[in-house]
């Protein structure tokens, strides 16, 4: 059946199931034409790879979400999350709230992002990481964007290594890996000109990296981005790894255009699986792809395991950030509606910490 597809396509599906890298030709040709047929093979491809790499196993985490305040100045033309202080939607949280719900709650891990602004300035977001490593020894503290620590540098008159010894001495364990969008000049130029580039994005993570921080990476898509600028952004993703990187998860995010936006559909469901597939097949290089339940579905995401994905993120408490811009998922998961989830899409479901080590499987659970 591949011998009628192009030379490339077919070393490219062969390699990549394979576990071999692919070139930049390869890489291209994987997205030159995605039809059903092809879509299909992509899928074969990636849960070959993903199988040997992860048998049938499937990740979760027990986590939460913490959205100190919406409120932000950057203007970016795709979000519905931030709000000028005078809006409806926006709000401010204070400290004891977030303190109380992490103590009711108990996650494995908290995930920390907000808008830029200053009722939550650097002092303020760095006393919170500190007060919640004093509360909670034990919490994975994964917290702050590239794009937060270069507004934190630039309003506090620091540098962006100070920041992060900061970070890391009031108990930082990680970084998320929002802000990427996607590493198009033409995109960046367009849509969110006032906050750092794609390559300062990158420089942050490799700085990060360079001082034994792990983070994530993303990309948006779907919002007028082409397959070749995803792939460029892959491979981009992939030579900074090469070089000494120290990126955990890589998660692609559907965007999501909510009302009055600049677009009025995001990715579809096939869309998404097809980004997954690639994603897996190109980034040979960091161990985890996530597929992110509150921007894809439940069905999308669970359907995602076997087009390459090994994580599912979390059950993720009161999700801000995708659901300001209409996303119809829940805002949150009981652990067994996750164990469900993975359980129906044919995988066994593994519970993880923020460093992606077990901590318990299905078996473990139920007993």
């Amino acid at each position: 059946m591949l011998m009628k597809y192009s030379i490339s396509l077919k070393s490219a599906l062969e390699k990549g199931a394979s576990l071999k890298r692919l070139n930049r030709r390869e890489a291209f040709s994987l997205a030159e034409t995605i039809t059903p047929e092809i879509l299909h093979e992509l899928g074969a491809a990636a849960l070959a790879n993903r199988r040997s790499r992860f048998n049938d196993q499937a990740t979760y985490i027990f986590n939460m979400h913490i959205n100190p305040a919406n409120i932000c100045t950057m203007g970016c033309s795709f979000c519905n999350y931030a709000a000028s202080a005078r809006e409806e939607h926006a709000y401010v949280l204070e400290e004891d709230d977030i303190i109380e719900k992490v103590k009711r709650l108990n996650p494995t891990e908290t995930h920390i992002v907000g808008g830029l602004n200053k009722v939550w300035p650097y002092e303020r977001n760095l006393n919170l990481v500190r007060l919640l490593r004093q509360n909670f020894p034990c919490l994975h503290i994964k917290a702050y964007t590239a794009v937060e620590i270069a507004f934190f540098a630039k309003t506090s008159g620091k540098t962006m290594q100070q920041v992060l010894e900061e970070l890391l001495e009031a108990g930082l364990d990680g970084m998320p890996g929002g802000g990427a969008e996607i590493f198009s000049e033409r995109l960046y130029k367009k849509h969110w000109p006032n906050k750092c580039s794609p390559k300062e994005w990158l420089e942050i993570h490799k700085l990060a990296h360079s001082m034994g921080i792990t983070t994530n990476s993303t990309m948006l898509f779907g919002f007028g981005d082409t397959w070749p600028e995803r792939i460029e952004h892959m491979l981009a993703l992939r030579r900074a790894q090469d070089e000494g990187g120290r990126f955990m998860c890589f998660i692609p995010l559907a965007f999501q255009p909510g009302q009055g936006n600049f677009i009025e559909q995001g990715p579809t469901p096939l869309d998404t699986l097809a980004v997954l597939a690639i994603a897996r097949l190109v980034i040979d290089n960091i161990p985890h792809l996530k597929s992110y339940w509150p921007m894809t579905g439940l069905e999308t995401a669970a359907a995602g395991l076997s087009w390459g994905a090994d994580d599912m993120d979390g059950t993720i408490n009161e999700e801000k950030i995708a659901h300001l811009a209409g996303a119809p998922t829940p805002k949150g998961l009981a652990r067994n509606r996750m164990i469900e989830t993975i359980s129906m899409a044919g995988f066994l479901s593994v519970e993880r910490d923020g460093r992606f080590h077990e901590v318990s499987s299905l078996e473990e659970i139920m007993d």
